[in-house]
């Protein structure tokens, strides 16, 4: 009898401790302590200079975090994001040269699009698996870049191209504007459209939603095109901030961007997360990647402290929605 008590609270305490972790209610926490702990620690870290700082950083992995969230609502992931970056850095900034800044900026995004097309396409089409799929397109997109460039950077480009990556309008930086404008339009989509719905009902169970009468194949595709979209507009303000076309831009893009949706409470499974739980997840990964700056944390153990991260996210994913 004692036995069966002993076994009973071991497995009380099992599920209490598992949804204390994995919960949602444990990020907002981490960010609280990642705050305090790093204020304590350096005086430089709460001035107006450096949240300024933070919230550049955080607009940028916004971007390309919320990116990634349609893709692996669907069932997939998009590894191919880095590469786009960089494919599209290089191709806006020879267009705005040629064009001018505007119709370059808009091609740039235009061109990320397609990117996506052709993922999305291979995917819903032929049934190939998308780690396949968009790991080649990471290598054929960046190996594209550094053809057309010979592996060298491109200058030159007008003073007013900047303006994009670097100025402010009162005290908020454009490209944190310019995150804030996607979130909405990307909840919009998500919440609000039945598009949206599709993209859970076809990332939860692609056969119900199949016999239910969605256009599995199109929302799989759509999602994917939305994802290198945004990846390029990403790709266009990141060149802006350098003001220069780099092919090797986006090192690693994927891998912060995946992170921070798992992060944010979305199911590497698909069909499950919030686009809030996103947010959340962006600001812990930009607190986490300024405090070490900040404390001069050599940045190869910074890329360490980031890949246990990544590990630590896909466990608490596992966790949170594979059933015993």
């Amino acid at each position: 009898m004692e036995r069966y008590k002993i076994k009973d609270i071991s497995g009380t305490f099992g599920l209490l401790t598992k949804k204390v972790v994995t919960g949602m209610g444990l990020i907002p926490i981490l960010i609280l302590l990642l705050v305090v702990i790093t204020a304590l620690n350096q005086e430089n870290f709460a001035t107006f200079s450096n949240l300024q700082n933070i919230s550049r950083q955080f607009s940028l992995l916004a971007l390309i975090a919320v990116a990634q969230m349609f893709p692996i609502l669907v069932a997939g992931l998009d590894l191919s994001q880095g590469g786009v970056i960089g494919a599209v850095s290089v191709l806006s900034t020879l267009a705005i040269l040629e064009i001018g800044v505007i119709p370059g900026c808009i091609l740039g995004i235009i061109i990320g699009g397609l990117f996506g097309l052709i993922n999305g396409g291979v995917v819903a089409v032929f049934r190939v698996s998308p780690f396949v799929v968009t790991l080649g397109m990471m290598s054929f997109s960046r190996g594209l870049a550094l053809m057309i460039t010979n592996g060298q950077a491109i200058y030159g480009l007008p003073d007013s191209f900047s303006y994009l990556g670097t100025e402010y309008i009162g005290p908020f930086p454009i490209p944190l504007i310019i995150a804030g404008f996607i979130f909405l339009i990307s909840y919009f989509i998500l919440h609000r459209t039945r598009f949206g719905r599709y993209i859970y009902a076809t990332g939860g169970n692609e056969k119900a939603a199949k016999i239910s009468g969605i256009n599995v194949t199109l929302v799989k595709t759509c999602a994917y095109m939305y994802c290198s979209l945004l990846t390029g507009l990403a790709s266009v303000v990141i060149s802006s901030r350098v003001n220069s076309g780099q092919p090797n831009l986006g090192l690693g893009a994927s891998l912060e961007a995946i992170a921070a949706v798992v992060i944010g409470g979305v199911s590497l499974f698909g069909g499950e997360g919030k686009l809030w739980g996103v947010f959340l997840g962006v600001i812990v990964l930009s607190l986490i990647s300024n405090s070490l700056n900040i404390l001069n944390v050599n940045s190869y153990i910074q890329m360490m402290i980031m890949a246990m991260v990544i590990i630590l996210a896909v466990i608490v994913d596992r966790f949170r929605y594979v059933k015993d």
